[in-house]
């Protein structure tokens, strides 16, 4: 396994982390098989999505803000909206590799996903045959 360190600078923020998990599927030595990405974390998650055009993370930031706005939960840390969208969004994904590369769609980048920050975080990343 191999862990990413993440660091946010924002409440809500996508970060592509395409390359971190291309390197360690490249390091793992493993041809093919699946890699697996995790997040420890319960505000925050992982996602696949597209990373051509920079305006699709602001619309899913926007799009996150609408379906689950900060408000009053009962929690009282007042983070209640960042525990429920990692539930809906996931804290893992799963991506197949071939030819030594974790093998995703032409634009696809994948993204971690913060909810509660800044804060700096670990991302767990396993390669298998």
């Amino acid at each position: 396994m191999t862990e990413i360190e993440v660091h946010s600078h924002a409440r809500r923020q996508l970060i592509v982390i395409t390359a971190e998990v291309q390197r360690a599927v490249r390091e793992s030595g493993v041809d093919r098989g699946l890699c697996h990405v995790y997040v420890p974390h319960t505000t925050a998650a992982v996602v696949i999505n597209e990373n051509a055009d920079p305006d699709v993370p602001r619309d899913l930031l926007a799009a996150y803000e609408t379906l689950v706005p900060n408000i009053s939960f009962a929690h009282a840390e007042g983070n209640s909206d960042a525990h429920f969208l990692s539930t809906v969004l996931g804290c893992s994904v799963t991506v197949p590799v071939e030819a030594g590369r974790a093998r995703l769609g032409t634009w696809q980048g994948i993204f971690f996903v913060e909810l509660d920050g800044p804060r700096t975080r670990r991302v767990c990343v396993t390669v298998a045959p």
